[in-house]
């Protein structure tokens, strides 16, 4: 079963609980409705298990439901969207 990710707006990070750790996500808002995803954090315990890729597989289905653009400056996310090119429909481009 997939665990859900949490939005934590005080901190400005998605997290992701399982086997009594957390995975997060940080985000900075560029603007309301364009985020930069700044880092992910995965601890060791929980590393090589797909904790990562489903945090940003979650993260992405928030913003693409709340018409958040993104721009991705962590290398993880970064990386996800290359293996999963149709994640590019969110990437925040200036005019």
């Amino acid at each position: 079963m997939e665990q859900k990710v949490h939005l934590n707006k005080e901190k400005k990070r998605f997290e992701l609980k399982a086997d009594e750790h957390m995975a997060t996500l940080y985000y900075d808002p560029y603007e309301p409705s364009v985020w930069s995803l700044t880092h992910t954090l995965v601890p060791d315990p929980l590393k090589g298990k797909g904790i990562g890729s489903g945090l940003v597989k979650q993260v992405f289905t928030y913003c693409q439901e709340n018409q958040i653009r993104i721009i991705p400056e962590c290398t993880f996310v970064v990386s996800y969207i290359q293996k999963h090119p149709e994640w590019k429909k969110l990437l925040f481009e200036q005019e």
